[in-house]
């Protein structure tokens, strides 16, 4: 539950996240911390002194003197029943103070008599805990010794302060640097990628120069494929990893059939990410698989459909891509004469750039590929 304040100025919840702020609470000793409780129990005179923090439900010691403990449950906390108090507080007697005669540090061991503690206060007003001094006499404090607690207790905020705002710093300097970074790291990628895509756009333009008959042919082929090639890197450029999920890439090419009706494509399989290493080369090669299935196959018929299929398999540390392109419902199916395009794409760019295995099966029901993509080290760092 924690302290039950009564009414105050300050919301608790927005206490204790300034409190949270400072990111102090369970940190090890600090010779700063340590040096400045040390000096004011001397001053003071006193056996025990504390910079205490009071917590939700504990009084928590960020340095002591004679306390022997680094926290204390709060119900048995004298500071967490004076915070409330502005500046100074001493009570010369605590066995006569209604608040604390009944306390346990009282009633038994150490037998406090004496108090003495300076409210620690954010500028905006919200009290962290106390600078403070014990003793086990009944006493005083002379006019020299509370000017030196106030001061030490400014002091204790200005170190507080000062260590928020290098710590600020030092998680600034060190999000900028994993900024710049990262900023080096996608300017490498996006190089890459523009010197593969270049490459790419070569190799579509020469082949498909080679497969066309005619001027326009060629035309409508090589938009296709340019087309595609410029949403697969959208997709890529869209995500913060450079990454492309293999669904979108289905979706991407097989959504209008999708929507014509639910039974002419089946997309099932578990969430993949790609690196563009492998989004590049396979939304290619799925590009080419519908392009062929509109003009020959399943999708060029009415009730034709198409299922894609895919899993993840273990391979020696990394995983393995395996999936399968079924099509039904289309024209007879024969194997083709000659090696068209589509097919040098789906062998030679899965094949030569992923290192992808292509198994096409000319089943008179419909075309069948099974492909198989080795992710290894690109998908670990994805994941990574």
């Amino acid at each position: 539950m924690g302290q039950q304040w009564p009414f105050h100025a300050w919301n608790e919840r927005e206490r204790i996240a300034a409190l949270r702020s400072y990111d102090i609470l369970d940190t090890p000793p600090e010779p700063d911390f340590d040096d400045v409780v040390r000096l004011v129990a001397d001053i003071c005179e006193a056996p025990r002194a504390a910079i205490n923090l009071i917590d939700e439900s504990r009084q928590w010691f960020k340095a002591e003197v004679g306390l022997g403990t680094r926290e204390m449950p709060i119900d048995v906390s004298i500071c967490a029943e004076v915070v409330l108090n502005p500046g100074l507080t001493i009570i010369r007697d605590v066995t006569k103070d209604p608040r604390l005669a009944s306390n346990p540090l009282v009633t038994g061991h150490p037998h406090i008599r004496f108090y003495a503690g300076v409210l620690l206060e954010t500028s905006e007003g919200f009290p962290l805990g106390t600078l403070c001094v014990l003793d086990d006499d009944v006493r005083d404090l002379s006019a020299l010794q509370i000017f030196a607690l106030q001061t030490l207790a400014r002091q204790v905020m200005s170190l507080l302060e000062l260590r928020r705002a290098l710590m600020q710093r030092d998680r600034a300097l060190a999000a900028r640097k994993h900024a710049e970074e990262r900023q080096t790291l996608l300017t490498r990628e996006l190089h890459h990628r523009v010197k593969n895509t270049l490459a790419t756009v070569q190799a579509v333009a020469a082949s498909t120069a080679r497969s066309a008959t005619r001027l326009d042919q060629f035309q409508h082929a090589f938009s296709g494929r340019i087309a595609s090639l410029a949403r697969t890197h959208a997709i890529l450029t869209e995500d913060e990893r450079q990454a492309a999920s293999l669904l979108d890439l289905l979706r991407m090419e097989l959504a209008r059939f999708a929507e014509t009706s639910s039974r002419r494509v089946a997309l099932n399989g578990p969430p993949v990410m790609l690196r563009s290493e492998v989004a590049i080369p396979l939304g290619m090669a799925i590009h080419e698989l519908t392009s062929n299935s509109v003009k020959h196959g399943s999708l060029s018929a009415e009730r034709g459909s198409v299922t894609v299929t895919w899993g993840l398999e273990p391979a020696g540390g990394s995983e393995t891509l395996h999936l399968e392109w079924i099509e039904r419902g289309g024209p007879g199916v024969v194997a083709p004469s000659r090696q068209g395009y589509g097919a040098r794409v789906l062998e030679r760019v899965l094949g030569g750039q992923v290192g992808a295995t292509v198994v096409p099966t000319y089943d008179p029901q419909g075309l069948e590929v099974a492909i198989t993509v080795p992710l290894g080290r690109v998908r670990d760092e994805l994941l990574n």
